[in-house]
């Protein structure tokens, strides 16, 4: 059995663990969003910063609580994790229900707190030759997508819409890519959007065709560290207004 394998079972086991038993009464909750936050090599300390500090500002923000309270339950489940190094991920937020300003800012809390990423012993190009080092370079969109997938199957929440963001400034380089990944998420009925990260105008043509999926999904593009804040917010709002019922499918957005 390969490490990555070994590494993507252990991460699961541990947000099983985290969530509310499967075996209580599930509460009601009107979207469930996952959010992937790419922290690989090529996002540097400040970019990975931005990311948890903007998402931390979008989840706190009085447009998107409000957002919250004018759907049918009021209420929506929410996780973050984090991917990079082959892919493996790391749970940030488990399994969360936000409904109020104090939820919300416990999920805030959560994320402004999570530790530095440790690149320490990532290899850089053109030193050496040890190919286990290598692979802790690879974009690894796919196992994000299919960790992403495994963590809304055991969601504590009923929800009638579920949600995949996943942000990522490079394409995936390990395997035949994400689609497969993908087409398997929408399979199962869960919505994948994707958020460009950085100035390099190919990856949000490539996460439209790659990544993207499902009713009313979308792409966006941050292409200034600045912007990463109000990107996030939009983000997050776009994915509430699709889960009312009154919204319809909504066109993909580019």
């Amino acid at each position: 059995m390969s490490r990555s394998i070994i590494d993507h079972a252990i991460a699961l086991l541990l947000l099983l663990l985290s969530a509310t038993p499967m075996f209580a009464d599930e509460p009601a909750t009107d979207a469930n969003l996952v959010t992937a936050l790419d922290v690989s090599d090529s996002i540097m300390r400040h970019e990975e910063w931005l990311e948890f500090d903007g998402l931390a500002k979008a989840v706190t923000s009085g447009a998107f609580l409000d957002a919250i309270a004018g759907g049918t339950h009021g209420r929506i489940g929410f996780a973050v994790f984090i991917w990079s190094s082959g892919g493996r991920p790391a749970s940030v937020v488990p399994w969360t229900m936000i409904e109020t300003i104090d939820d919300a800012r416990r999920v805030a809390t959560s994320l402004r707190r999570a530790p530095d990423i440790d690149r320490s012993g990532w290899a850089r190009r053109g030193n050496g030759s040890d190919t286990s080092a290598a692979a802790e370079r690879r974009t690894d969109i796919s196992t994000a997508i299919d960790f992403a997938l495994d963590l809304i199957l055991i969601a504590p929440y009923r929800s009638p819409r579920s949600v995949i963001n996943i942000s990522a400034n490079g394409k995936d380089n390990v395997g035949p890519g994400p689609r497969a990944a993908r087409d398997r998420a929408v399979a199962a009925g869960v919505v994948i959007n994707a958020l460009a990260m950085g100035p390099r105008k190919h990856i949000a043509a490539y996460l439209d065709q790659q990544v993207r999926g499902g009713p009313g999904s979308f792409v966006m593009e941050v292409s200034a560290p600045e912007h990463v804040a109000a990107a996030m917010l939009d983000k997050l709002l776009r994915d509430l207004i699709a889960a009312r019922p009154q919204a319809g499918l909504a066109a993909p957005v580019t």
